[in-house]
């Protein structure tokens, strides 16, 4: 039995039986048309001004370069598998006329404000430490608690004294019944996560479901952030939501749950890279993809296409001796989250110091969600970026990828199968030979690890970081450098 961030990951696996409800392995979505319409007439909007052909765009674009080459501007991410132009003209990119709050709810569900919740997370592993470092946190600006024990037979109601649970938005990570029960026993109506992809403990699968047929308070997680920390591509990581999230409605919908009582319990965590626009069109394609996976089970309840979306900034470009510039990585990553999360969860950098985290670095994850709140209003645009013609290409280039690999992975039985799953992981981990062989070889930049580093400044170790699904968790700080080799 492995340990993970998450919850313990057993290797053995459920025989589930895929009966699926609708058959996507050889479905297909144009990408280069619209894939839903719409009534939209904010395109008058672009007749008041003068149209510029491609031409006169590449001629400011060669200007404006000064001589420098043109393929500057053009990117090919041989890990992503996507090339990408940094500019795009009407001509080249056909944009269906979409506005937030509407479906495929690619610019959002929101069609009034763009607020997200700002997250921290409890690891308990004494329960008055953990009591004083929740309410702590709430006075320092949180809204939002992710508790998650790390002992056995934790003790809740020591845990939670004095938090008004009624009051804020909170999460209960579990992998035993025992944890299950005690915390439906202080509130009834707790947010209880569970991973069933990795605790796979059937019996309390089954209990739970029992118990959301009448309350449905439990979240059935799908933990993205765990295959993206191991070094999955965008689309990988997007692909994977996919199967597991259609898996967790095929059991609910088996138990005799409706699209719209299913839908509400599925949580996806995704973990936030340092590739600013691929991740923020990695939320944007997960959205409009899960759209189209509920509404082929024909919902009653606009809300059920809702993807709840828990974004967490991790570890994998992080560095322990330089701390202002995490700090930089942290606030791009969140900018690059706030494109329709539910919430923000930013881990300090030195969550997995063996000196444990910081003063400085605990209150850095705070407080960024509140400067982009309360000082940046960023919470009051929705979807500043949406109609980018660059943007919606990338969108449209992820997602295209990542429907095929949903298909594949379908294809194969699914992730509830061990053998579709081994094929899956080791995919994976390729990628994370390759993110590792581009960082030793100094093909990529990281200032602060393997650049610019202060060979003098007092710095903590890592501690091994837990795995899940049997995948190593990818640390470019642990990673031998250039100057090494």
């Amino acid at each position: 039995m492995e340990s993970s961030f998450f919850g313990p990951v057993s290797t053995s696996y459920l025989n589930t039986s895929h009966r699926r409800m609708n058959d996507y392995s050889n479905s297909s979505i144009n990408f280069t048309e619209p894939i839903f319409e719409e009534n939209n007439s904010m395109n008058r909007f672009f007749k008041t001004f003068k149209k510029s052909s491609l031409n006169d765009w590449k001629d400011q674009i060669i200007k404006d370069l000064k001589g420098k080459e043109h393929a500057t501007l053009e990117f090919n991410d041989p890990i992503e598998e996507i090339k990408f132009k940094a500019y795009y003209h009407q001509d080249e990119v056909i944009i269906p006329p979409q506005t937030p709050g509407n479906f495929p709810f690619k610019r959002g569900y929101s069609s009034t404000n763009n607020f997200w919740s700002n997250a921290a997370l409890i690891l308990i592993q004494n329960e008055k430490i953990a009591n004083q470092e929740a309410l702590a946190i709430l006075m320092n600006g949180a809204n939002m608690l992710v508790f998650k024990s790390n002992k056995n037979n934790c003790d809740w109601e020591k845990v939670l004294q004095g938090i008004q649970l009624e009051y804020i938005e909170s999460q209960f990570i579990i992998s035993t019944k025992q944890d299950f029960l005690a915390i439906k026993a202080i509130d009834s109506n707790a947010s209880i996560a569970y991973d069933h992809l990795a605790i796979k403990n059937s019996k309390l699968f089954e209990e739970i479901i029992a118990h959301n047929k009448t309350d449905q308070s439990l979240a059935l997680k799908v933990n993205g952030f765990g295959v993206q920390q191991a070094g999955a591509t965008s689309w990988q990581e997007v692909a994977f939501c996919l199967n597991v999230g259609h898996e967790y409605l095929l059991q609910l919908m088996t138990e005799g749950l409706t699209i719209d009582e299913a839908s509400k319990m599925i949580h996806f965590h995704i973990g936030i890279g340092n590739n600013y626009f691929n991740e923020i069109a990695k939320l944007r394609t997960l959205r409009q993809l899960w759209s189209k996976l509920i509404q082929s089970y024909s919902p009653k309840n606009q809300r059920s296409f809702d993807c709840n979306i828990t974004a967490i900034i991790g570890h994998v470009n992080k560095s322990l001796r330089d701390p202002y510039t995490n700090l930089l990585r942290q606030t791009t990553e969140v900018m690059s989250a706030l494109n329709g999360a539910n919430a923000i969860l930013v881990l300090p950098y030195d969550f997995y110091s063996d000196e444990g985290p910081s003063s400085l670095a605990k209150r850095m994850a705070i407080n960024l969600a509140l400067l982009l709140q309360e000082e940046a209003y960023l919470d009051k645009v929705i979807d500043p970026i949406g109609g980018s013609y660059s943007i919606e290409t990338l969108t449209e280039l992820i997602g295209e990828k990542s429907w095929n690999t949903f298909q594949g992975i379908e294809k194969n039985g699914g992730l509830f199968e061990q053998n579709a799953l081994n094929v899956f992981a080791e995919l994976i981990m390729k990628k994370q030979n390759q993110r590792v062989e581009a960082f030793s070889s100094g093909k990529t930049t990281r200032i602060g690890i393997n650049d610019y580093e202060d060979p003098n400044e007092k710095v903590a170790n890592w501690k091994e970081v837990d795995s899940y699904l049997g995948m190593k968790p990818l640390i470019l700080d642990l990673q031998p450098k250039k100057s090494e080799k």
